[in-house]
C-alpha cells in the first residue's frame, strides 16, 4: 500500500524560535510538510503560491494584522483551514479572529 501524501503546512510567524519549534516538531511526526513564512507579505505569496492543507497563522505580524491576512487570503480564494495564533486571550478578539474567516483561534503560549 502506497504511503499517504504529506499534508502540507504553511506557518506565517514572525517569532523564529516557534516557528521553527512547530516546523521541527511537525516534521518528527512525518506526516507532515512545511514552509515558513516570517511576515504578511511572505505568507500571502506563499499561500498564492502552494497548495496547503492547512494555515497556522499568527495574529501579529511585522508589516500587518494577521487577520487582514486571512481576510486577503479568504479573498484570494484560499479554501485551506486557517488557526489564528495569538497571545491574546479575549473573548472580542476571538469573534475578530473567526469573523475575519479563520477556523480556529489558538492562544499562545500553547498549553
Amino acid at each position: 500500500m502506497p504511503a499517504a501524501a504529506a499534508k502540507k503546512i504553511l506557518l506565517v510567524d514572525d517569532d523564529d524560535n516557534l516557528r521553527r519549534t512547530l516546523a521541527e516538531q511537525l516534521a518528527l511526526e512525518g506526516e507532515f510538510e512545511t514552509d515558513e513564512a516570517a511576515t504578511a507579505t511572505e505568507g500571502l505569496q506563499k499561500a498564492k503560491a502552494g497548495q496547503f492543507d492547512v494555515i497556522l497563522l499568527d495574529v501579529g505580524l511585522p508589516d500587518g494584522d494577521g487577520r487582514e491576512l486571512c481576510q486577503e487570503l479568504r479573498r484570494a480564494q484560499i479554501a485551506a483551514p486557517i488557526i489564528m495564533l495569538t497571545a491574546v486571550d479575549g473573548e472580542a478578539d476571538t469573534i475578530r479572529g473567526l469573523d475575519s474567516g479563520a477556523n480556529d483561534y489558538v492562544t499562545k503560549p500553547f498549553r
